[in-house]
Parts: C-alpha cells; sequence; structure tokens
C-alpha cells in the first residue's frame, strides 16, 4: 500500500481520508497549438502516470442504462475537495489509450439531487483527449478533483457530461446508478443504495 494512499483513520471508523498519492507524470510531448479532436497526432502524450495501490479492493459502477463503467473508482472524502479516482487496467497487448475528461462532470447525491462539478483533473488537460503509454499490463490511477462532500451526502450517482464526438467516443453523456459512498472509499464497507429524489443545487 502506497504511502500517500493508506487511510488509518479511515479504518477506524473516521469521517474523512487522507487524500490520494498523485505522482506528477512526464509529459513527452504537448498538445499542439492547434489540437484538433479528429488528429489524433495534436493530442499531448504522457508517460509514467500514477498506479493504483496493490491489493486496493476494485469497485465497478453499473450505469443507468445497465452496462458498467469501463474502469473503477475510489473516492477519497477529505475535509478541502473530494478525490475521485478512476483506475484502469492497460491491456497487456496494447499500450497506448487516450482519454478525456469533459468539463460539467459532476458528482450527484443521489439523495437531494445537489450536484458537485468537477473542479479538475491532475496533471492533465481538461476538454481534450490525450495519450497515455509505457504502462502496458498496469493499472493507472487519473485523480478528478470535486468540492468537498457534507457528511450528510450518503448515496451518489457519477455523471460524465456530453462532449464532442469523434471516431469510438460518441460524445453521449453517461450517468451511474446510486451508489453507496461509504462502499467507495477506499477502506469502506459495502453499503445500500438509493434511487435519486430530486434536482438539487450546484456547487463548484
Amino acid at each position: 500500500m502506497l504511502a500517500g494512499c493508506h487511510t488509518a483513520k479511515n479504518a477506524s471508523g473516521s469521517a474523512y481520508d487522507l487524500r490520494p498519492e498523485n505522482k506528477q507524470p512526464t509529459l513527452e510531448r504537448p498538445a499542439w497549438p492547434n489540437y484538433d479532436l479528429h488528429d489524433d497526432r495534436s493530442f499531448a502524450a504522457f508517460s509514467h502516470i500514477q498506479t493504483a495501490p496493490e491489493g486496493q479492493r476494485m469497485r465497478y459502477l453499473q450505469c443507468e442504462n445497465g452496462d458498467f463503467m469501463h474502469g473503477c473508482y475510489t473516492l477519497y472524502r477529505c475535509k478541502d475537495a473530494t478525490y475521485l479516482c478512476y483506475d484502469w487496467k492497460v491491456p497487456a497487448s496494447q499500450d497506448w489509450f487516450f482519454f478525456r475528461f469533459t468539463t460539467g462532470s459532476a458528482i450527484i447525491d443521489a439523495d437531494t439531487g445537489d450536484r458537485y462539478l468537477l473542479q479538475r483533473l491532475e496533471h492533465f488537460p481538461m476538454d481534450q483527449c490525450f495519450w497515455i503509454y509505457g504502462q502496458s499490463a498496469e493499472t493507472i490511477r487519473l485523480v478528478q478533483v470535486y468540492p468537498a462532500l457534507p457528511l450528510t451526502v450518503k448515496h451518489i450517482q457519477i455523471y460524465e457530461a456530453s462532449a464532442e464526438s469523434r471516431r469510438w467516443m460518441d460524445g453521449t453523456g453517461v450517468l451511474t446508478k446510486p451508489a453507496s459512498i461509504d462502499d467507495l472509499r477506499p477502506h469502506g464497507n459495502k453499503g445500500q443504495t438509493a434511487k435519486p429524489q430530486k434536482q438539487g443545487r450546484l456547487f463548484y
């Protein structure tokens, strides 16, 4: 277990976690000034991305349409912010992949409808595709930062905002089914799910 990810307080029942470790990746190639979504040569490229802690429980989330998200999620509930980790196993047979994280994505309080909007993706650009490579068969970790969640938030949904489409990316937004926030925490226990009740407020 990586030192920065260990959450002894959480294991003993604390309301808060220590933030996840997330080292600075290596920028191998910056994005072109005339970045073009439809020209993957224009994407920035990164290597030496943070990997998920060894032995950490993997939590897949189901979408409202019944499909499952491609990666796994771990939520670190901190006093200053909420860190949502997206962990994805790079296939051993194919090392180069690109990702995109979009403005307007949110963590939704499934009980009130309040939305906590994505503030940034640590170390990587927002609203642009970027390449990762050099980590075949490893589970890479991409850390999203959201506003701190009040302790009253017990069940959440994750919304990935829609964006411009391109080949293999149709641009459609994705909403997960509700999940217990404690089940998503690094040392959390399985919790119950809840259905969203209403539309709520926006938090940036």
